[in-house]
């Protein structure tokens, strides 16, 4: 019975000291505040402990921010995945985490992409015809592109994450058109000035050369004679990009000549720094975009686009040329081939048919005239009525008499900014001096090295190429060129 009274007054003592016992009370910390993020995004943790269940929300939409997990009980390591980020001003977000009436704050913030304390300058050429430009922009920012208000002949065309295009006008005025375009944040911030030049041709100067001049012919079969009209320029691209050759001009200097004679003497006229003087005019046909040169491709004009090599083994196939020389008058009748195109006839000294001098003594340039120069006004506007001086053993003769001096009534002068290439022509025996100014063609190229040199036929003036296979080109023919150099068109 004693027993029995002690084992329920235990129990009883058990279900009192029960009754008085509480649950502990919640608790809930973070290891931080917050988390900072880079404008790159990325992933970080921070640690919960708690001794109960929890669950984490977002205050205002944050769609950029992502919490794993959401929710739980006890500790835990929480995982926050921020997306990238490119506007300029910086943003948060704010988590709310809750545990059994418990409440803490926690926040995210995320700056702004770091603006370059050096931003990065590229520069570009472009022709002067419509075109778009595709420009890199720097990665991972908001950004505008601002055109100065002079430019209005550029605009934006396209806008990319990584890339903006512009659109550019045809140019058509005398002067290189150039503007600095400015990339940058929503406040700003440069990030990259996009520096344009636009030229007012399509093709510069030193893109489009002259490679070859095969003016010697080939001899015939009775190893004497040759045929008029075998005869070509090489024109090549040598630039990266592809090049038009619509409007260039093929001009000749003839009339000066650079050999002196025997006796010493020779036609001279005074110095011409800023231009050259041409008796002859071609222009490649063309409205601008017409005639496609791409890199390291050629042009062939052929004086007279005839298949040689039908009447003569050592004779070229000039039909499959590009252009000819074709002069349409009725006292000294060409033969045109109606499959390749004519070159257009601006003007010339000669009234003959056109033909390369086959001794070698002329001078070749390119030229492309400004959009605010006709090929009529150039005619008529350009002609240079020069005075030619006759030296004779160191002496400049003045007297009517001795022809002192006479007038060429149709050379034209070109200025050197027109200029393309120049190439002097001569012969090293009696050579006097270069036709083209320095800053055009300060040397001279040819073949043979006398006067009528036997060894001249079937040989040409080849320009050099570099180790890159580019052509070699310093205004100085006599270092650019190979004299006697075997033909392009020689199988």
């Amino acid at each position: 019975m004693i027993m029995m009274k002690k084992l329920l007054a235990g129990a009883a003592m058990l279900l009192v000291l029960a009754a008085c016992q509480k649950d502990p009370a919640p608790e809930l910390s973070l290891s931080a505040p917050s988390l900072t993020f880079e404008a790159a995004g990325g992933t970080q943790t921070f640690q919960i402990s708690s001794n109960t269940e929890w669950q984490i929300s977002k205050v205002a939409q944050a769609d950029w921010v992502t919490v794993s997990p959401a929710s739980g009980k006890g500790d835990a390591t929480i995982t926050v995945e921020v997306k990238s980020y490119d506007e300029a001003a910086g943003r948060s977000a704010q988590l709310l985490i809750e545990a059994e009436g418990l409440v803490q704050n926690f926040a995210i913030v995320q700056v702004r992409p770091a603006v370059p304390s050096d931003p990065s300058v590229l520069e570009y050429k472009v022709q002067a015809l419509a075109q778009d430009l595709t420009v890199d922009v720097p990665a991972g920012y908001a950004y505008k592109v601002t055109i100065p208000t002079e430019a209005s002949f550029v605009t934006v065309k396209e806008k990319g994450k990584t890339s903006v295009t512009l659109h550019f006008e045809v140019n058509g005025t005398a002067e290189y058109r150039n503007a600095d375009i400015l990339i940058q944040t929503s406040d700003d911030k440069t990030l990259e000035t996009i520096k344009v030049s636009q030229s007012w041709r399509n093709v510069e100067p030193g893109e489009l050369l002259i490679e070859e001049l095969f003016f010697a012919s080939n001899l015939l079969e009775d190893g004497k004679s040759t045929a008029d009209g075998e005869q070509y320029l090489r024109l090549t691209n040598n630039a990266d990009h592809t090049v038009y050759a619509d409007g260039v001009l093929v001009m000749v200097e003839n009339f000066f000549g650079c050999q002196q004679s025997v006796t010493g003497s020779y036609w001279a006229h005074p110095d011409l720094d800023d231009a050259i003087c041409v008796e002859v005019a071609y222009a490649i046909p063309g409205s601008g975009t017409d005639v496609p040169i791409e890199p390291g491709k050629s042009l062939i004009l052929a004086v007279n686009a005839q298949d040689f090599s039908a009447d003569n083994a050592n004779g070229f196939d000039l039909s499959r040329a590009d252009f000819e020389f074709y002069d349409e008058n009725e006292k000294y009748p060409d033969i045109d081939n109606p499959d390749v195109p004519n070159l257009e006839n601006l003007f010339k000294r000669s009234e003959s048919v056109f033909l390369m001098h086959k001794r070698g003594y002329e001078c070749y340039a390119l030229a492309v005239l400004p959009p605010t120069v006709s090929l009529a006004d150039f005619d008529a506007d350009y002609r240079y009525d020069c005075k030619i001086e006759f030296w004779m053993n160191g002496s400049v003769l003045t007297t009517a008499d001795l022809l002192s001096e006479r007038r060429c009534p149709t050379a034209h002068r070109v200025p050197n900014e027109w200029v393309l290439d120049g190439v002097n022509g001569g012969v090293e025996e009696n050579f006097r001096a270069p036709q083209f100014n320095a800053s055009v063609d300060a040397g001279y190229t040819g073949c043979g090295t006398q006067d009528n040199d036997p060894e001249r036929f079937g040989k040409s003036a080849l320009r050099n190429r570099d180790a890159a296979g580019k052509l070699a080109d310093t205004n100085n023919s006599t270092n650019d060129f190979t004299r006697n150099a075997t033909p392009t068109l020689k199988k």
